[in-house]
């Protein structure tokens, strides 16, 4: 699913800019968002309700699918709690192993093949270790992308992006990820341009902010796995930067892109922890990084 060279297919008309979106690219300022903002393909900042109802969690039905996966059991994974980062609310997500799962899911809200910004808002208290898919595209086909994938202890927590939806990923380049260790009880701003290079393959981009809104990660911050090791192609220490630099990008199934997910996968292995990670400012768009 790695290892595809950047096609001429990059520059097709659908690139072109209008100016005020040129503008944006020239003078680095974020590109200004409102309700009538075509660009705006999603949004959501649970700002609907508070507490556990279904008009709660799904904000009022932005969400279209909503699902608990508590085989009977009167246990409740996601609810919307004040205390957001700008005053907003927040979409609380409890860790309670790996027999409980829970994702809100909007699907068809993106173009297959299509170039498209996310942004959103985490704060993450859990200190499960074992590797929880929460924000995914589709979250039975994970594979082809997955936004956040995390992983925690009592010091602190980390996280991958990852990619393998095609026969031809490859270790060590499935899993990238920074090495700095991210704070509990803490916002940060996570982005992402997804980049079709052609109509099945991509390049991630990936930014992380803190609360100050400083950025704090960038490409050349997400190793391969094993960095320093593990050697693909006469290297061991590719970054996405240094993937990208050298043409390479990534198989996907774009279909699987055009819808979007967050919960809690119920991972094997997942510790009880009754812990909670957070999200909120979701918003998807299809011309330039979202910003604050």
């Amino acid at each position: 699913m790695v290892v595809h060279r950047r096609s001429v297919w990059r520059w097709r008309s659908s690139t072109l800019l209008g100016f005020a979106a040129a503008l944006v690219r020239l003078t680095g300022c974020l590109a200004v968002v409102d309700a009538r903002d075509p660009n705006v393909v999603f949004e959501s900042d649970w700002s609907t309700d508070t507490g556990t109802s279904r008009r709660a969690v799904t904000d009022g039905g932005r969400w279209k699918d909503y699902w608990e996966f508590n085989n009977g059991a009167p246990v409740q994974l996601l609810s919307v709690v004040a205390g957001g980062p700008g005053g907003r609310n927040a979409l609380r997500v409890l860790q309670r192993g790996p027999s409980y799962a829970a994702f809100v899911q909007r699907s068809n809200i993106l173009a297959p093949s299509k170039d498209y910004y996310v942004r959103y808002y985490m704060r993450n208290d859990d200190t499960s270790w074992s590797g929880d898919h929460v924000v995914t595209p589709d979250f039975q086909n994970y594979g082809n992308l997955t936004y956040m994938r995390k992983t925690g202890s009592a010091a602190g927590w980390r996280f991958v992006i990852s990619m393998y939806g095609c026969p031809s990923s490859v270790y060590p380049l499935i899993h990238l990820g920074p090495s700095m260790m991210l704070a509990h009880g803490v916002w940060y701003r996570f982005e992402y341009h997804v980049d079709f290079v052609d109509p099945a393959h991509i390049q991630v981009h990936v930014r992380v902010y803190d609360a100050a809104g400083v950025q704090i990660l960038g490409d050349a911050d997400f190793r391969q796995s094993d960095y320093g090791n593990a050697v693909w192609n006469g290297r061991s220490d590719w970054t996405l930067a240094s993937l990208y630099a050298a043409g390479h990008s990534f198989c996907v199934n774009p279909v699987a892109l055009t819808k979007f997910a967050m919960g809690n996968n119920g991972q094997k292995d997942a510790v009880d922890t009754r812990l909670a990670w957070y999200y909120a400012g979701l918003q998807i768009r299809t011309d330039w990084w979202p910003g604050r």
